[in-house]
């Protein structure tokens, strides 16, 4: 009932604030989507345990952006970003903002997406449902996000996968201007706890739980991004380092393990054909006692209303890394491996109304006991707006 009636609250509160912005030459714009998908279970390793193999599932967003440009040419800003708008999850606040940008570059203030992940994140086939204004919240965006059945949970397409870094954390960040093709950010987190723990709190953010994963964290990252015609290419590099804060064996962080995780990227489009590759190197993190690596690939091809896309995932993990398989995966512990392919067709059916289908198969090889292997068909509809 709290959640309903906050969520009530901030509409109505927006909804009051809208002429007085205006007034000021604040322009004010509300966006968002609703979705809707189904699973059919093909395979799984824990099959014996499902009493049906189909379900349905929807969500939804919504985001709300103000916007100024002062007679100097100086824009200045702020978002709100509420996330997982269903009845099972209540409202999630993923974003609260402050910004300004001129000449000299863009500076963020609040609950704002690293450099890790502004940069360090390479994928055509996420790139391009987002332009067709499909795939959010893990509806139709293949392998980026959790998989409704289980799995997706031993990879890492930048910083803010295995590693505990997240996008939520309170933070200050910088994004330069570019320069030839080239730009760069650095942002700076003094506590990273996830939603449930860093900015909000004050003193509490002052006292290390067992939600806190590290202090001082630092990501910076560069990019490089140009067209040639009908050439389109993309170059990224990111770093992310941080000192970790030990935790009960219960905790975020049982090790105190440090924050050290390294990407790079690549993405490439000609006439409607696109690829990207994308290597995620973490060296050291909260969840793992040793190094673990993805490599992710994709290959798309758009024309028109149509997108087709084709990815896989490869990750490995040294000895008694200390990766085990998830609650309700099955037992296998100490990961040696984790292959992931899917497959995804969308289709705009209409302006904002998207459809799509897709096919994912993972297989988790543990050194000690069962290894998981899944197969899911996915299909849904989204609407944008």
């Amino acid at each position: 009932m709290r959640v309903v009636i906050s969520g009530a609250a901030a509409l109505a509160v927006v909804a009051l604030a809208s002429a007085p912005v205006a007034a000021a030459g604040l322009q004010v714009k509300i966006s968002g989507f609703v979705a809707f998908q189904s699973t059919l279970s093909l395979s799984d390793s824990r099959s014996d345990s499902f009493d049906r193999d189909y379900d349905f599932q929807t969500n939804a967003r919504l985001i709300f952006d103000v916007k100024n440009v002062t007679d100097s040419g100086l824009e200045y800003g702020a978002r709100i970003r509420f996330n997982s708008v269903n009845r099972d999850d209540g409202v999630r606040v993923t974003r609260t903002y402050v910004y300004v940008k001129g000449t000299f570059g863009t500076i963020t203030f609040g609950n704002a997406p690293t450099i890790a992940d502004d940069i360090g994140y390479v994928y055509a086939h996420d790139d391009l449902v987002s332009d067709m204004g499909a795939g959010a919240l893990d509806f139709g965006e293949l392998l980026d996000g959790d998989f409704p059945l289980g799995g997706g949970n031993f990879y890492s397409i930048d910083a803010t996968y295995l590693a505990g870094l997240t996008n939520e954390d309170t933070r200050i960040k910088y994004l330069s201007p570019t320069f030839n093709g080239f730009s760069f950010g650095i942002d700076f987190t003094p506590v990273v706890g996830g939603a449930g723990h860093a900015g909000a709190g004050g003193v509490n953010d002052l006292i290390n739980d067992d939600q806190t994963f590290y202090e001082n964290v630092v990501t910076a990252g560069v990019n490089y991004e140009d067209t040639f015609g009908d050439l389109s290419v993309r170059g990224a590099a990111t770093a992310a380092y941080g000192n970790g804060v030990q935790t009960s064996a219960a905790g975020a962080n049982p090790h105190g393990h440090n924050l050290e995780v390294y990407t790079i990227g690549g993405k490439v489009g000609y006439q409607g054909f696109w690829a990207s590759v994308n290597w995620t190197h973490n060296e050291s993190i909260a969840l793992a006692d040793k190094s673990v690596d993805t490599i992710i690939g994709d290959l798309s091809y758009q024309s028109g209303p149509f997108l087709a896309s084709l990815s896989y995932a490869y990750t490995w993990a040294g000895k008694h890394s200390g990766l085990n398989a998830a609650d309700g995966d099955g037992n296998g512990q100490d990961l040696q491996d984790n292959h992931i392919v899917g497959a995804n067709v969308t289709y705009t059916v209409a302006p904002g109304l998207n459809t799509y289908a897709e096919v994912i198969y993972e297989k988790q090889n543990f050194r000690e006991g069962g290894d998981f292997e899944n197969a899911n068909l996915i299909t849904g509809l989204i609407l944008g707006f």
